[in-house]
């Protein structure tokens, strides 16, 4: 089989469009349309319609568009390696993350990465953690980070951080003068939050209900750039991640509160496919990742049940994967 062939007909069945594919391939629309034709003739196949420029798959077509990912991956896999055994690291890095630590954490460790290792590519995914699971359990990325145990036979995790929740205000808000309060002054207040199965909204509401607290729950939002824009415009309050709001607390936009009676925190793991080829990129990436102190704001002073703090756990070095505790169901 053709790979040149394979990988002009995935670009152009993935794009729907022969100049689409063309241009993303760097070559002229006939020379795109010409290598499909010649696949399509070798194996006396129709695998595309086309109707004006738009083109569409076949059924025959969408049985080879499910191998040719599989196979382009594994031939991209291959060279990989290859450069593995030259002992580069270079090659594609591909990281699904959740929305905050995609948004906030993992960017410093990449930019510290590329310094190093200009020679490494990367394909990051942002999603919750759901989606993230899903990604590594399908061997869609080397390497994944969500804000959950994933409990799964397939999959090598570790935890590595935890990032505190806080509450924060508008500075019109009636608890904009109080540093801390109790959980119990939630009740009936109109909050707003993350989404319902994300990992932040799934620790508030147990925490909560834990307490016997049942807030108003106004708005909720997978964007917490929306969360933080109504919270500063005096709508409700919010129970954000601390780094996520940072800047607005610095800024003065956002007030900080903290609770009497619990520490709201959550975890990150770092998660891969036990059969996953470790690559000397994805080595890289794990190597810094235990030198660099992606630093947290530390927890401020205040009434507290238990040690104050986000810290970076030690992420394990790639040679001890194996020995990583594999999840059972």
């Amino acid at each position: 089989m053709n790979l040149h062939q394979l990988h002009v007909f995935y670009e152009v069945a993935a794009a729907r469009s022969f100049t689409a594919a063309a241009a993303a391939l760097h070559l002229t629309q006939p020379a795109a349309t010409w290598q499909v034709r010649r696949l399509e003739e070798t194996y006396g196949l129709k695998l595309l319609d086309r109707v004006g420029k738009r083109v569409s798959l076949t059924e025959e077509g969408k049985v080879l568009f499910d191998f040719a990912g599989r196979m382009l991956h594994l031939a991209q896999e291959t060279e990989e390696a290859l450069a593995d055994l030259r002992g580069l690291p270079l090659g594609m890095l591909r990281i699904d993350a959740t929305y905050i630590c995609g948004d906030y954490y993992l960017p410093a460790l990449l930019e510290a990465l590329h310094r190093r290792h200009p020679g490494i590519r990367y394909q990051i995914g942002i999603g919750n953690s759901s989606q993230v699971i899903e990604n590594t359990l399908a061997q869609k990325n080397d390497i994944g980070i969500c804000a959950q145990d994933p409990a799964h036979p397939k999959l090598e995790a570790q935890q590595i951080m935890t990032d505190l929740l806080v509450g924060v205000v508008g500075p019109t808000h009636p608890f904009a003068r109080r540093r801390a309060i109790a959980l119990r002054e939630l009740a009936g207040k109109p909050l707003i939050l993350r989404e319902k199965g994300s990992s932040p909204r799934g620790v508030i509401d147990e925490i909560l209900n834990r307490h016997g607290v049942v807030p108003t729950v106004i708005m909720e939002s997978a964007s917490t750039s929306a969360i933080k824009r109504f919270v500063e415009n005096g709508v409700g309050m919010a129970i954000l991640s601390q780094e996520v709001v940072r800047r607005e607390l610095q800024s003065g936009s956002l007030r900080r509160i903290l609770f009497t009676d619990a520490e709201i925190a959550y975890h990150f793991y770092l998660i891969r496919h036990k059969d996953r080829w470790v690559s000397r990129a994805l080595n890289a990436f794990v190597e810094l990742a235990r030198e660099f102190q992606l630093r947290t704001p530390t927890s401020p002073p205040g009434p507290r049940p238990r040690a104050a703090g986000c810290r970076i756990a030690g992420i394990p070095h790639p040679s001890v994967w194996s020995a990583l505790r594999t999840k059972g169901p």
